[in-house]
C-alpha cells in the first residue's frame, strides 16, 4: 500500500511525503479506525499504526494484493503478524 501524508505545516500544507509498506492488519474503533504498516527504512524495519480518518492523510492506493504469496495462494489470516519474524529483506514492498 502507499499513502501520501502532510508531514509540515498542517492539513493546508504542500509538503508531503510517501509512506510505502506492508498491511499487518487493522484496527477498527470508530474515528480511531487505523491499519498497521510495515516499512524498510534504510535497511531496519519500521512498525507503525496509522489513522485512517486522519486529515493528514491525503491519498491511498493498493499496489499489490496478496504480497506475501506472490498471488500464487490466497492469505488465509486477518492478521499478519507472523511477518514481523521475517528477514526485512522479505516483507520490502519493490513495486514501484
Amino acid at each position: 500500500i502507499e499513502m501520501t501524508m502532510v508531514t509540515e505545516g498542517g492539513v493546508d500544507s504542500s509538503q508531503t511525503e510517501k509512506i510505502r509498506g506492508v498491511v499487518l492488519g487493522m484496527d477498527k474503533r470508530g474515528l480511531g479506525t487505523g491499519i498497521y504498516l510495515r516499512d524498510v527504512v534504510f535497511g531496519e524495519p519500521v512498525d507503525r499504526k496509522i489513522p485512517l480518518y486522519s486529515p493528514l492523510l491525503k491519498k491511498i492506493e493498493v499496489l499489490e494484493e496478496n504480497f506475501v504469496f506472490k498471488k500464487k495462494r490466497k492469505v488465509k489470516r486477518a492478521k499478519l503478524y507472523y511477518l514481523r519474524d521475517r528477514m526485512a529483506i522479505e516483507t520490502r514492498v519493490t513495486k514501484w
